[in-house]
C-alpha cells in the first residue's frame, strides 16, 4: 500500500510578533550584539561620555548611558518601530553611510528579545521621558527628570526565547565578549570617555582626552603604551593612522589587533593578514602583534551593508586597502630607532670597531693571578650529549660579506637590539652559551645562523648583488614528482636569484646544476626536495622570494650537533647582532633565550 504525501501547507503571512522574533534573531545573536548596537547609537548621538554596565554576562541586565543629543519626546516610541531611523533617507544614502547605525532595526529587535526601558532628554528640553516596553510594545510612558542624553536598560535578554539561551556561552564567556567589544570601541574613539562595569566591578575606564596612546595605556598598561610605535601613512585615498607594538611585544592570538574602517570596528581576514604579514619573520611562531589602526577612505569605496551585525565590510578594491595597511605597518617598524642596552662601564659613543673587553669578538683578559683550571676528566656516557661533528661555519669574512651595517640610527626594523655578549662555550654542540649584562643567554646556533643568512640574501637582492654559488661538476637528477616539479617551475626566478638552478628534465624530474655556497653538501638531492616542499606548504613566511630565501637559509646554515670554535661562535653572535631582527629566525622561532641573573640567584638560594 502506497502512502500519499501529506498536503502542502498553505503559504501565509506570519503574524507581526513572529516576524519580529525572526528579525531579532538576525540582529541580536547574543548579549554582545545588543551592546554593539547601543554603543553605535550612543556614538552616533555625539556622546563624549559612555557608561556601560551589565550583569551575568548581559543576560540579566545591560545598561548603556550617554551624554549625547538624546531623543526628542515625539520620537521615543517611533524609535522602536522597525526601519525607523534618522540616519538615512534614500537608497543613495546607503552608498555614503557616515554613521555606525543606519538600518533602523536595532532597537525594535532588542525590544522583541527583552524588556527595555528608555530614559532620555533631548537637548533644550526641560524634562526627560521614560518609556518601558514589553514584548516590543510600549507599556508605560511618564515624564521624569534626567540629564541630557539617553540611558537604555535591557533586562532578561532571551527570557521569552529559552531555546536561544541554550546556545549562548557561560556568563563569564559572554562578559569577556562584551569587555573585548568595549576595548575595541575605546581604541576606535579615544575622544570618548568609556566606563565599563561588570557585576559591579569596574573593568575599563578611559579618559576621553582624544589621545589614542592614553586609551592604549588604559587597556594594555602604561609600559606597553610607552613602547608602541606611531603609524601615520597615506597611500592614494587610503589613510592609515594608529599604534603598532614592536616585535618584542606579542600575543598568542589575533585578538590584540584592532582595525577600524571609517570609525567602524571590522573583522576582516585580509586586513588582519596584512598586519601579520608586515611583521613577517619578526615574531615567534604562533605569536601575533598588538596594534590598533584607523583606516580612512571615501564612503563610496566601502560597503558596510553586507552583514546583519555590521561586523564585516566589503571594499571596492580590497587589495589596495590591505596593501596600504601593510605598507603603513612596515614603515613604522622600519622607522623605529633601536633601543640600545646600557652596559656598566661601556661608553656608548665608543667606535663600533673597538668594543670593550669581554664583548662579542673580543676575548676577556684572563686574570694574571689565577692559574688556568685543569681540564676535568671525560664525563660518563650517561651524561654526554650527542657526539658532535666538527664542521666549518661559513661566516669567514673572506668567503661571505657580513650582514650590511645599518645606514643610520633608523635602519633597524625593530626597537630592540642584542646586548653585548661574551661567549662562554657551547652546550650539546647545538647552543652557544654567552654571558650578557643581565644574565646567561643560550643561542640556538642553527636559528641564529639562519637569521644571518636570510638577512644576507635579502640584502643581496635589494642591492642587485649576485649570490655566491657553487656549480656542480656533474648535474644531479632529482625525481620530485609532478607536484614539486610545478612548484620548482613557479619559483624558478626566485630560486635562481638565490643561487639554486633547477632545470626540467622530463615529467616530474629535475636537473640540479648549481647550489648556493654553504648549501647542504652531504645530501643536496634531499635538501632540494625539502626546499620545494617548504615552498609549497610552509605558511610561516609569506609566499614568494621571502619564503624561498627562508628555506634556502635553513638549508645553508650550521646544523645542530656541529661543534664550533670560540672564534666562530663570536663571529656568529656579531653577525646576529647586526641583523634587523636578531631574536627570531625567518620562520619565527626564537634564536636565543635569557636566564636572568635574578632567576639564577634564586635557584642557588641567594635571593
Amino acid at each position: 500500500m502506497t502512502l500519499s504525501p501529506p498536503p502542502a501547507p498553505a503559504i501565509r503571512v506570519l503574524p507581526p510578533e513572529v516576524a519580529a522574533r525572526i528579525a531579532a534573531g538576525e540582529v541580536v545573536e547574543r548579549p554582545v550584539s545588543v551592546v554593539r548596537e547601543l554603543l553605535d547609537n550612543a556614538i552616533d548621538a555625539g556622546a563624549t561620555r559612555i557608561s556601560l554596565a551589565f550583569d551575568d554576562g548581559g543576560l540579566t541586565r545591560i545598561e548603556v548611558s550617554d551624554d549625547g543629543r538624546g531623543i526628542p519626546p515625539g520620537d521615543v516610541e517611533l524609535a522602536f518601530e522597525r526601519h525607523a531611523t534618522s540616519k538615512i533617507a534614500s537608497v543613495e544614502d546607503l552608498h555614503r553611510v557616515r554613521t555606525l547605525g543606519f538600518r533602523g532595526e536595532a532597537l525594535p529587535s532588542i525590544a522583541a528579545a527583552a524588556d527595555v526601558e528608555v530614559l532620555t532628554r533631548a537637548r533644550g528640553e526641560p524634562v526627560g521621558v521614560f518609556l518601558a516596553l514589553a514584548e516590543g510594545r510600549p507599556v508605560r510612558r511618564v515624564a521624569r527628570p534626567a540629564p541630557e542624553g539617553t540611558t537604555i536598560t535591557v533586562r532578561d535578554l532571551f527570557a521569552r526565547v529559552p531555546a536561544r539561551r541554550k546556545f549562548l556561552g557561560s556568563p563569564a564567556a559572554e562578559a569577556r565578549a562584551i569587555t573585548t567589544l568595549a576595548i575595541h570601541y575605546a581604541l576606535a574613539y579615544p575622544g570618548i570617555a568609556f566606563q565599563v562595569v561588570s557585576n559591579g566591578r569596574r573593568m575599563l575606564t578611559t579618559s576621553g582626552d582624544d589621545d589614542m596612546r592614553h586609551a592604549f595605556a588604559a587597556i594594555y598598561g602604561a609600559e606597553i603604551a610607552r613602547q608602541v610605535l606611531d603609524v601615520d601613512h597615506r597611500e592614494g585615498e587610503v589613510s592609515v593612522t594608529g599604534l603598532a607594538a614592536p616585535p618584542a611585544i606579542h600575543r598568542g592570538n589575533r585578538g590584540g589587533i584592532s582595525v577600524f574602517v571609517n570609525g567602524r570596528w571590522v573583522q576582516s581576514r585580509p586586513l588582519l593578514f596584512a598586519v601579520v604579514e608586515a611583521y613577517q619573520s619578526q615574531l615567534p611562531v604562533g605569536r601575533f602583534p598588538l596594534a590598533a589602526f584607523h583606516l580612512r577612505l571615501p564612503e563610496d569605496e566601502v560597503d558596510v551593508n553586507v552583514h546583519p551585525a555590521k561586523a564585516e565590510v566589503r571594499f571596492r578594491d580590497e587589495r589596495k586597502v590591505a596593501r596600504a595597511l601593510r605598507h603603513a605597518v612596515r614603515a613604522a617598524l622600519e622607522a623605529a630607532a633601536p633601543v640600545t642596552w646600557v652596559v656598566p662601564g661601556h661608553d656608548p659613543s665608543a667606535p663600533p670597531d673597538r668594543p670593550p673587553p669581554g664583548s662579542a669578538g673580543v676575548p676577556a683578559p684572563a686574570p694574571a693571578t689565577q692559574p688556568a683550571a685543569p681540564r676535568s676528566a671525560e664525563p660518563p656516557a650517561a651524561l654526554r650529549g650527542p657526539v658532535p661533528t666538527q664542521g666549518v661555519l661559513a661566516i669567514s669574512r673572506a668567503m661571505q660579506p657580513a650582514v650590511p651595517p645599518p645606514a643610520g640610527p633608523a635602519a633597524h626594523s625593530h626597537r630592540d637590539v642584542l646586548p653585548l655578549l661574551r661567549v662562554v662555550g657551547q652546550l650539546n654542540a647545538t647552543y652557544i652559551v654567552a654571558e650578557g649584562p643581565d644574565g646567561m643567554y643560550l643561542v640556538d646556533q642553527h636559528a641564529a645562523h639562519e637569521r644571518v643568512v636570510y638577512d644576507r640574501l635579502l640584502a643581496q637582492r635589494a642591492t642587485a648583488g649576485a649570490p655566491a654559488v657553487q656549480p656542480l661538476l656533474e648535474p644531479l637528477l632529482i625525481e620530485t614528482g609532478a607536484a614539486l616539479a610545478s612548484v620548482a617551475a613557479a619559483s624558478e626566478a626566485d630560486l635562481q636569484a638565490l643561487g639554486l638552478v633547477l632545470e626540467p628534465f622530463g615529467e616530474g624530474v629535475l636537473l640540479l646544476r648549481q647550489v648556493p655556497v654553504g648549501f647542504r653538501a652531504d645530501d643536496p638531492v634531499a635538501a632540494v626536495v625539502s626546499v620545494l616542499e617548504a615552498i609549497e606548504r610552509d605558511d610561516r613566511v609569506p609566499a614568494g622570494f621571502g619564503r624561498a630565501a627562508a628555506t634556502i637559509a635553513c638549508h645553508s646554515s650550521v646544523r645542530a650537533g656541529m661543534a664550533l670554535s670560540t672564534e666562530e661562535m663570536r663571529r656568529l653572535l656579531e653577525d646576529l647582532a647586526a641583523t634587523a631582527t636578531p631574536r627570531t629566525c625567518p620562520h619565527g622561532r626564537p634564536t636565543l633565550v635569557l636566564l636572568g641573573t635574578e632567576a639564577i640567584e634564586r635557584q642557588f638560594g641567594r635571593r
